[in-house]
């Protein structure tokens, strides 16, 4: 074919991860001058490049010579060009053979081959379980965007939409559904993140319903290999993996060692990649008359002990979303849930507003002068919780101790709660009225058990419930 064929370029729909607002791209190719140009005459010929915007047809950048060529007598010949592009997009980059005839002012600008919906941004691996490869098939208005593109499990580059986790062309893969998936979490984070950052976003599924930990084992895993894989036909450089995972791993012995096998994960992970990438992880939900409470709350803790013990490791609540079915967020949760992630990210990633869940930090009984100012009563046995993240006040919308989501337990057993307040006039606490006092070091619970409150105290401004812990160790 005459004029320019590319043989290295990115592929259509490809996001590249920007660098300090730009990406380095390498082009390189075959050209050929039209055989009627040549009965006409040659004086010479220059492979020529471009970036347009797509949305208005304007150029991003003009016509620019390849930076190396050779060409034979017959005007045949190879080149290498490379671009720095601006974050943004979606772009087209178009080549050309820009060849001077010998007669004068006669220059011919021949066809060449076009990238298509090109865009440099910010691109995430999306790894874990179901509610990560999206399990919701109810309904939720969550359309495609340009701005969000989806390597898919076919190994090819496309615009994003649901579902993500379909495994159409794709042959036999690890991460192969043996469902219909549904709505997933990460067009509506993908969405949301661009509009907050101007840049388009891109998404590498590698996720698996019902994979337990022990599958994304790096020393053996199968789901863990095939993230490899999608990381190097990706291009290796990355913002971060969103991660989702841990509801088959809430039996004894997988939940007690949860932390160590996710810390080798993040580990392997980053050896792999060659730096130290950001990981954005969830607590689990829960699953109606699920078992093993125990499990569940291990599990829980393990995911907010990671966020605290682990470098670049980042987790959100989720246990205030509603379900489709016995475990899987519903539609709407999951969009409501990739927005929260994608606030989160553009905190760590690009200093945005702080957007944390509230955390406990400290347990303290409460003294008698704010039992009095704020007329807490009943008993007189109040405990005062202080928490971190809290953006106004605890919005707590049962005053019922059994409503509270909490747990206390000493030698004497389970100490029953009567009530929880919170307060506006200070924020950062909750006040826990206790039936007895507590005989010595106790432990006190949050959202542990497999099924707990469906309304946990939230912050009023985020509405992210306070994170989940097991067993916390109080001394009073």
């Amino acid at each position: 074919m005459h004029g320019i064929t590319l043989t290295k370029a990115p592929a259509d729909w490809e996001i590249l991860q920007q660098e300090n607002g730009k990406a380095t791209v390498a082009l390189k190719g075959n050209f050929q001058v039209h055989p009627a140009a040549i009965e006409v005459g040659v004086e010479r010929v220059t492979p020529v490049v471009r970036v347009m915007s797509e949305d208005d047809n304007m150029t991003v950048i003009p016509w620019t010579n390849a930076d190396h060529f050779t060409c034979n007598e017959k005007f045949q010949g190879e080149f290498e060009v490379t671009l720095e592009i601006p974050a943004g997009g979606p772009y087209r980059i178009d080549t050309s053979l820009e060849t001077k005839s010998t007669v004068p002012d006669l220059t011919w600008l021949y066809r060449g081959d076009c990238v298509l919906h090109l865009g440099v941004g910010n691109l995430f691996i999306i790894a874990g379980q179901s509610n990560s490869a999206g399990y919701s098939r109810d309904f939720c208005i969550d359309p495609p965007s340009m701005d969000v593109h989806l390597y898919r499990n076919r190994s090819k580059w496309d615009i994003a939409s649901h579902p993500m986790n379909e495994s159409t062309f794709a042959g036999s893969l690890a991460n192969e559904e043996m469902g219909v998936p549904g709505v997933s979490p990460y067009l509506a984070f993908g969405k949301t993140y661009g509009k907050m950052t101007g840049m388009p976003v891109g998404l590498i599924q590698t996720s698996l319903g019902g994979s337990p930990m022990e599958r994304w084992n790096p020393k053996d895993g199968d789901l863990y290999l095939n993230m490899v894989d999608k990381i190097h036909e990706t291009g290796g450089r990355y913002a971060g993996v969103l991660w989702y995972q841990g509801c088959s791993d809430t039996n004894p012995g997988p939940a007690e060692k949860y932390l160590e096998h996710f810390r080798e994960y993040v580990e392997a992970t980053r050896k792999e990649l060659g730096y130290e990438i950001p990981f954005f992880t969830m607590q689990l939900n829960r699953q109606i008359n699920g078992i093993n409470d125990e499990c569940w709350g291990m599990v829980r803790d393990a995911q907010a002990r990671a966020a605290k013990e682990i470098p670049g490791v980042s987790v959100l609540t989720t246990s205030n979303l509603s379900l489709c079915d016995g475990i899987h967020n519903t539609a709407q949760a999951n969009v409501a849930l990739g927005e929260k992630l994608a606030k989160q990210c553009a905190h760590v990633l690009n200093g945005k507003e702080e957007y944390q869940p509230p955390e406990l930090v400290k347990v303290e009984r409460a003294d008698e002068a704010e039992k009095k100012s704020f007329q807490l009563e009943g008993s007189g046995i109040w405990l005062k919780l202080t928490c971190d993240h809290v953006k106004n006040c605890f919005l707590v919308y049962s005053a019922e101790g059994k409503d509270s989501g909490f747990t206390l337990t000493d030698s004497q057993g389970e100490v029953e709660i009567l009530h929880i307040r919170g307060n506006r006039e200070n924020k950062n606490h909750l006040y826990l009225e206790l039936a007895r006092e507590v005989e010595d070091e106790a432990e006190l619970s949050f959202v542990w058990q497999a099924d707990p409150i469906k309304q946990p105290p939230v912050d009023e401004v985020t509405f992210l419930p306070l994170l989940s812990f097991y067993k916390k160790s109080i001394k009073l």
